[in-house]
């Protein structure tokens, strides 16, 4: 599928009519945390892509006012809260209801991509495009290379992981 939009341009809450986002765009792994990326916000919506490299987790939080869905787009995701524990696998997803405390981890060997839907838009709240949070060292993008897990990923979200 190809994007509609230009590199740079995100969308916002002024959006006239449908418009096509690709996701890859915002897939950035970062050795030293969790990198988030804002992919799209609206009054009412909003659209995270989280990546995470093994046995990195997004601490313990609680959105007093905000619903959360997370979907695994690769790799293996643990959703922890205070009355449960979930296992999720690509296409799968969990609701978090507003004020329940909770964490995401990942324990496999291999990297995490996961959408989080918020809505309203959250206290985490970043300009789209940018990094939910600031990133603690360079972060490596998906690109580039033959093979491994950057080439597995790419295939996964739809390119041929040939370095393109």
């Amino acid at each position: 599928m190809e994007s509609d939009r230009t590199p740079g341009e995100h969308l916002g809450a002024a959006v006239d009519g449908p418009r096509a986002v690709d996701l890859r765009d915002y897939v950035v792994f970062d050795l030293d945390g969790v990198a988030g990326r804002r992919v799209l916000a609206t009054d009412v919506l909003a659209v995270d892509l989280l990546c995470l490299e093994p046995g990195q987790d997004v601490p313990p939080r609680t959105f007093t006012g905000t619903d959360v869905v997370y979907t695994v787009l690769g790799g293996v995701a643990w959703v922890v809260t205070d009355d449960a524990e979930v296992t999720l696998t690509p296409l799968q997803a969990v609701v978090i209801p507003a004020g329940v405390p909770h964490a995401v981890r990942n324990d496999s060997p291999d990297p995490l991509i996961l959408q989080a839907l918020v809505s309203p838009p959250d206290e985490v709240a970043a300009p789209t495009g940018q990094p939910l949070r600031p990133a603690a060292a360079q972060p490596r993008e998906v690109r580039g290379g033959r093979g491994g897990r950057a080439g597995g990923l790419r295939r996964l979200l739809g390119g041929r992981g040939d370095g393109e």
